[in-house]
């Protein structure tokens, strides 16, 4: 090991370990509670399948590993985050330094170190170790795959094909998207004459076998309930919707600033719209391939449909280093310190907004607390368990997705299964498609948050007794209200419906 090397990931290694302390710390304080998604997925973790309704079954997986290492808290359901993305910077950094190969003449020997502290402090990955989303194993195998695709392209060992290829494939048992992964690499292979020849070869495509043997049980799986996530997936991103629409398109642009951070994706706009800074130098017109195919198709899906902030995360993955590379040939060092302060600064307001709210006499308020969404579940879940021990019979019964989610985690209703009432009929979450109602109709339920109309109930139930409303105050100008009901025997009759919530 060089001594360049060595010092580089002494370095590294204490400020990423800096860096998860801080995040772990700051978790410690602020205790904050499961998103619907993270509670969603923390449930399928306690029945670990090759699929479920809206997503590949990779972040359930390393949620029930951590889970069994750790217990049940919201810090053991959020450790996977914790671990991925600084491995993530570790990658990025042998990434980097492999493609600093290609072109001696690029002058930046410090650029792996950089990349890798820039990875670590970008808001996406800021916020993305704060919670558990699937970006976080997307993310950490699209690193992985990079790395050892540099390395298949440059070693041309089998070894490093097969590894590419079983990494392709665990990404995609993460998040679909890692399909542009190929994409991107196909695109790279065809426009490089001195790397064309790959594709004569039998490597690539033995890889490609590879990454589909590998994601295969998850299209068995779809093939076996509908196929559900594919389903989801063009339903969330809404082509159906009437074309064009400008402000989404201008709305998703605006929150790259965010994702990756003001002064980066500054940066990065003025390098990609400047192809002479990259046209020249293999490495970079490598790099580009990763990050302006994933950002130009989401920036198309957002003017056509929509697309959330954080569909195109993955390509700041290869962005870091792009730009990391770009700023340091051109001896702007404290460009890029600057840049990685703001984006610890804009880490320091996620992990400490109630703190420094407080500190500055604000009030919070739904407008003023983005937290206001992961606020209260504890409590919820505390008075529902009240009511599952009074009545001991009852199965829990909800008709919101986002109410199940939360209270199988903060209710614990372990012991008995959890129902969902699929008034709509058709099948948009995992509950409606694994946990339906009309499976199990007889009996008692404990129906929380569905409808509150005791005379609609009595329309599909056979008994219908009201309880307690439970009422949780979050803000000034927010309080949460849910109807409980003691239902028994489940009839289907035509729906009206009225719920509260």
């Amino acid at each position: 090991m060089s001594d360049r090397l060595h010092q580089d990931l002494r370095w590294l290694g204490l400020a990423l370990a800096a860096l998860t302390l801080w995040r772990l710390a700051a978790a410690i304080h602020a205790q904050p509670e499961l998103f619907f998604d993270e509670a969603q997925y923390w449930d399928w973790s306690t029945a670990p399948a090759w699929g479920y309704y809206s997503k590949p079954p990779m972040l359930a997986w390393l949620i029930a590993l951590s889970t069994a290492l750790l217990g049940d808290s919201e810090f053991a359901v959020r450790a996977p985050s914790l671990v991925l993305y600084p491995l993530g910077a570790f990658l990025l950094y042998f990434t980097t330094r492999r493609l600093l190969a290609w072109q001696p003449s690029l002058h930046a020997p410090a650029a792996p170190l950089w990349t890798a502290l820039a990875y670590a402090t970008l808001p996406v990955v800021a916020l993305g170790s704060w919670l558990i989303t699937t970006d976080a194993a997307l993310l950490f195998f699209w690193s992985a795959a990079l790395w050892a695709l540099v390395r298949a392209t440059d070693l041309n060992r089998w070894r490093d094909w097969l590894l590419l290829g079983a990494l392709v494939g665990l990404g995609l048992l993460s998040k679909y998207t890692m399909a542009a992964f190929g994409v991107a690499a196909l695109g790279w292979f065809l426009s490089e004459p001195q790397r064309r020849h790959h594709l004569t070869t039998a490597k690539p495509f033995v890889a490609l076998a590879i990454a589909l043997i590998v994601f295969a049980p998850n299209l068995l799986w779809n093939a076996q309930h509908q196929f559900a996530s594919f389903q989801h997936t063009a339903e969330i991103s809404q082509l159906d919707r009437g074309l064009l629409h400008p402000g989404k398109l201008l709305e998703f642009f605006g929150a790259q600033f965010a994702v990756f951070g003001p002064l980066l994706f500054a940066i990065l706009i003025g390098l990609v719209l400047r192809p002479r800074r990259w046209r020249e130098q293999p490495a970079l017109r490598f790099l580009i391939w990763f990050v302006a195919l994933p950002l130009t198709g989401f920036l198309g899906l957002a003017l056509l449909s929509r697309a959330f902030a954080n569909w195109a995360a993955f390509a700041y993955v290869a962005a870091t280093p792009l730009v990391v590379i770009a700023v340091l040939q051109t001896n702007r060092r404290r460009l890029l310190t600057l840049a990685l302060g703001l984006n610890l600064v804009l880490g320091g307001l996620i992990y400490h907004y109630h703190d420094l709210t407080r500190w500055a006499g604000v009030e919070l308020t739904r407008k003023t607390n983005p937290y206001h969404r992961i606020t209260g579940w504890r409590t919820f879940g505390a008075a529902v368990a009240e009511q599952l021990a009074a009545h001991p019979q009852a199965r829990l019964l909800c008709t919101d997705r986002d109410v199940i989610t939360e209270l199988l985690y903060y209710a614990r209703p372990r012991s008995r299964p959890a129902y969902f009432w699929n008034l709509s009929g058709q099948v948009r979450s995992h509950y409606a498609l694994m946990n339906d109602l009309g499976t199990a109709p007889d009996g008692s339920f404990l129906l929380v948050g569905g409808p509150s109309d005791p005379a609609f109930l009595r329309q599909h139930f056979a008994s219908v007794t009201p309880l307690p409303e439970i009422v949780i105050p979050i803000h000034r100008d927010l309080t949460r209200r849910y109807s409980v009901f003691l239902v028994e025997s489940y009839r289907p009759a035509a729906t009206g419906i009225r719920t509260s919530k």
